[in-house]
């Protein structure tokens, strides 16, 4: 045989024997066994005495304590051996307990011994018949036969591995043992003798536990470390991590985040800096991706702790390395790199209450850091979690540089549009890595109109793709799971659990538990929950989940889009009913504020839905409809004005005047008092169709004073806009019909309040001082018991200031007046602010009167900085060229100057009278026309008459 060793094990397979055949070789193998089990640890045993008697056996092993306790230290003497060898309360060892492995240990350690040539572990060549090679013979076929697939031996080779043993215990035992040693081979064997199979047993685990002991010297096992340019933006999360570590109480730290976020990088770095000498702590990496079962993991795991390759795989590599922990005696950190595979198996529950064996067994001496994508809940493990959210824009801007200059060497061009590129990649870590790598072939412009169109189709390279990473995590989604995040992705933003509640009813699974389902998705790291019941999709997430909606689920999409719809329409209405109530304003427009990107979105959808006629929405969206003006007026104190009048115009074109003549002309004076600030000519034709229609349908009206004032009130105005004398009489004609309606609606009624409010107006602009004091306080009055603080309130509040303004002087001293106007003023504005944080387009007027009040006074300081908020505010949330900028201009350029500044002045003036031609709105329907032809009047080679007339 190669080597002088011998071998054990079959060499023949069982294939074509009979069962007599195998009976036989089962008796050889026994046989064999018990040779060994009863004849070798004798043997063994004699040799040890005959140089350390039993009497001095106690003392040798004190004498070799230390070198005992090395060994033991070492995992060579494992624990159950230790306790035979030094026996509690003192007692003397008894020899009768030492086995074959024991007692080798004890000849080759404390017996002065020498080693064969081949050492203490390895078969002597068959020309060595010293006592220590036959020692160590002994050993060697003990070892080969635990290890043996079978204890059966065939008859041809039985004589051999017989003959071989017993010459190995002759030489060991003496002559007068031969007569025996050949009774025992033709001895009769009880193939049931269950102590042999017993001590084989032991035998396989005792040398199982040998192997781990070998292995059990550690040393780290680390991915190649990441350069600094791939970890930017994650310092804090792997700063948080290593402390969560080196304090030693956290079992299980679970990184988690979205696809693409950068949690196997930030493993890689933390399993590498954790590993540094000074952390003392041995550090096992382990990429589980693909690995779905508990033996794949677990395999994977001892694959990084083992410190030499073992070909032979454990039959339960659980146990092994349950049974390994125990040796640990030293700070161990497994580093599980994706493991979702595992956590989402039918193995999830074998797999956690393995790590909280291995947690216990090594005396907390090991902990785990896992990565993965969903999170889980465990009471003995208690996982901290460590998140990984998108970069700060600050970060992504930063990682985005760096791989660029990581891809492409020398690259010296200034990103000029980086900012948006960020914004595109949404901040995440892996689009920004690939992105920056296409910087080398693509200009800045053209990647970001490719980013644009389809993002998940640009954001793959060789290194990663951003759709295969959410793909990943989508396909480990139940099958409820994978609609519903399709279904969410028909919402714009954030959403509510309601919300999310809504849509899923269209879900093909029966019996489904929407938050059940939401928390799902959360744990999976597929939505966030930026607050209390609220959640987001990251637009990645969202455009995949979008994609494979409009690819497998279409049907799906469609249905969950129009009950999104029937939800947020049904919201708006609520909303709406909530502005009207007292002290409800602010509450109304946050809430419209929380969810105003799906609000914008699903007005559109709604109105597409009634141009369609689609008979769902139609019908189940009938409460917006219902006293449709104040509907609508809640809506333009939440939309930007062009928006505001996009929804009009569709929803006005969805209705037949013959049909629903009422609702065409609510719309035509919603829709006309839009116009009204920005096309006189739109106005005016809206106003006099409505008209038309009211004239026809008096009767209908009649039946809907809400519907009938709102008609004369509006109707009114726009003959007061006219400024013609001649329209007096009809104008009156309208505001008496409004208040004797308004009646109808009750005292307390807002629309009753906004009919007074409109009375004073016109009363001021007729210059009946009286009246419109009389009228305004009483509007005032009844929005302040009826609605509180409202806009509504601050506009009656302004309109007094305005008043007190346009009569200043008469009987009473200027500045009293003002002072009066100031007063008024700031509570108007102050109210404004409360209503809504920064300022609204409600405010713009007030503020611009009040700096004008100031500006009379002299006050040019505060005068000054309320023209700045009200230009502010005004470009934030008015369209580009609107009658109200004007306004602020001309006067903000008189205040310029009055107090010297002549150039800012003539510029100012300029662009004011600028936008006025766009607007077609001549010199004289400007409400401050007077100052402004004085103005133009001082400096005519700037402002010529022939480019602004001034009549």
């Amino acid at each position: 045989m190669a080597g002088g060793k011998t071998s054990l094990s079959t060499s023949v397979g069982l294939r074509g024997l009979s069962v007599a055949d195998l009976s036989e070789e089962k008796t050889n193998g026994t046989r064999l066994a018990r040779l060994l089990i009863d004849e070798g640890t004798k043997v063994l045993r004699k040799c040890l005495h005959s140089m350390h008697p039993e009497s001095t056996l106690q003392d040798a092993l004190k004498n070799n304590r230390p070198k005992l306790e090395g060994l033991r230290r070492k995992q060579v003497i494992f624990d159950k051996q230790w306790e035979k060898l030094f026996p509690s309360l003192d007692k003397p060892p008894d020899s009768k307990d030492f086995d074959i492995t024991l007692l080798h240990l004890l000849l080759r350690e404390i017996c002065h011994l020498s080693a064969p040539s081949t050492g203490w572990h390895e078969m002597p060549a068959d020309t060595d018949a010293s006592p220590e090679a036959s020692i160590v013979r002994i050993k060697c076929y003990r070892n080969e036969l635990c290890h043996s697939v079978s204890t059966g031996v065939p008859n041809d080779e039985f004589e051999d591995k017989w003959n071989k043993t017993s010459s190995s215990l002759e030489v060991l035992e003496v002559a007068a043992y031969r007569k025996k040693l050949q009774s025992l081979k033709s001895a009769t064997i009880d193939h049931k003798a269950q102590l042999v199979e017993e001590e084989l047993k032991q035998w396989r685990k005792e040398k199982e536990l040998e192997k781990i002991g070998k292995v059990s010297e550690l040393s780290s096992c680390l991915p190649d470390d990441l350069s600094e340019e791939h970890v930017i933006g994650r310092g804090d999360q792997i700063q948080d991590i290593k402390e969560k570590v080196q304090s030693g109480t956290a079992p299980v730290i679970l990184i988690t985040g979205g696809p693409g976020f950068g949690k196997t990088t930030v493993a890689k770095r933390v399993a590498c800096e954790l590993a540094k000498p000074e952390n003392k702590r041995t550090v096992l990496f382990c990429s589980l991706s693909s690995k779905t079962t508990f033996n794949e993991t677990t395999m994977e795991m001892i694959n990084s702790c083992r410190k030499v390759v073992n070909t032979q795989v454990p039959e339960n590599p659980g146990q092994w390395l349950k049974d390994w922990s125990k040796q640990i005696q030293e700070q161990v950190t497994f580093v599980l790199d994706n493991a979702d595979g595992v956590i989402e198996s039918e193995d999830r529950e074998l797999f956690l209450d393995f790590l909280r064996d291995v947690r216990m067994f090594s005396r907390q001496n090991v902990t785990f850091v896992i990565t993965t994508r969903r999170t889980f809940q465990n009471t003995d493990l208690k996982p901290k979690e460590v998140r990984l959210r998108e970069l700060s824009n600050e970060k992504a801007r930063s990682l985005l540089v760096a791989q660029v200059h990581l891809h492409e060497q020398g690259f010296q061009q200034q990103l000029s549009k980086a900012e948006r590129i960020v914004e595109l990649c949404g901040c995440v870590p892996l689009a920004l890595c690939i992105v920056g790598s296409l910087l080398s072939d693509y200009t800045e412009e053209t990647l970001i109109k490719k980013l644009e169109k389809e993002p998940l189709a640009v954001l793959e390279d060789d290194e990663g793709s951003v759709e295969k990473a959410i793909k990943t995590s989508f396909d480990l989604l139940t099958e409820a799971g994978q609609e519903a995040l399709v279904l969410m992705s028909t919402f714009q933003g954030s959403f509510d659990s309601g919300a999310a509640e809504a849509v899923m009813k269209a879900c093909s699974v029966p019996g489904i538990q929407s938050i059940k389902i939401i928390r799902s998705l959360k744990k999976s790291s597929l939505i966030e929950q930026p607050s209390s019941q609220r959640y987001q999709m990251h637009p990645l997430i969202h455009s995949y989940a979008r994609k494979i909606g409009q690819a497998k689920y279409a049907d799906l999409l469609a249905k969950g889009e129009k009950l999104a719809c029937i939800y947020y329409m049904a919201c708006l209405a609520n909303n709406a009913e909530l502005y009207w109530k007292r002290g409800s304003c602010k509450e109304s427009l946050f809430s419209f504020n929380k969810d105003r990107n799906n609000f914008e979105h699903f007005l559109r959808i709604y109105a597409q839905g009634k141009e369609k006629k689609d008979a769902e929405i139609m019908e189940r969206t009938q409460t917006l409809l219902e006293s449709l003006p104040q509907k609508c007026m809640y809506l333009e104190k939440c939309l930007h004005p062009k928006n505001y009048a996009q929804f009009l115009e569709q929803l006005l074109d969805t209705f037949d005047s013959t049909v629903k003549p009422i609702h065409v002309v609510e719309l035509s004076c919603l829709l006309g008092n839009e116009y009204r600030k920005k096309d006189q000519k739109k106005y005016s034709e809206l106003m006099q169709r409505a008209e038309e229609i009211y004239l026809l349908n008096a009767a209908k009206f009649k039946e809907n004073p809400l519907s009938e004032v709102y008609f004369h009130n509006n109707y009114a105005r726009f003959l007061s806009d006219k400024k013609d004398p001649k329209e007096n009489q009809r104008i009156d004609h309208e505001t008496q019909l409004a208040l004797e309606v308004s009646t109808s609606l009750g005292e307390l009624h807002p629309e009753t309040a906004a009919t007074l409010l409109f009375s004073g107006i016109n009363a001021k602009r007729r210059k009946e001082r009286d009246t419109a004091k009389e009228q305004l306080t009483k509007a005032l009055q009844v929005f302040q018991k009826s609605l509180g603080k409202h806009f509504m309130t601050a506009n009656a509040l302004k309109a007094i200031a305005d008043s007190q303004f346009f009569f200043l002087g008469g009987e009473t001293k200027e500045d009293d007046d003002l002072k009066f106007c100031l007063e008024y003023y700031n509570a108007a504005i102050e109210m404004f602010d409360d209503l809504v944080e920064g300022g609204s387009k409600e405010s713009i007027l007030t503020l611009k009167n009040c700096a004008a009040c100031h500006q009379r006074r002299g006050n040019f300081d505060e005068a000054m900085a309320l023209f700045t908020k009200a230009e502010q505010v005004a470009e934030r949330e008015l369209e580009e060229n609107h009658e109200w900028k004007v306004g602020i201009k001309t006067l903000w350029a008189i205040l310029h100057d009055e107090i010297g500044n002549k150039d800012k002045a003539k510029e100012m003036m300029l662009e004011g009278l600028s936008m006025a031609k766009k607007l077609d709105l001549p010199i004289e329907k400007m409400r401050n026309k007077d100052p402004i032809r004085l103005f133009i009047n001082r400096y005519p080679d700037e402002f010529p008459e022939t480019e602004f007339p001034s009549k």
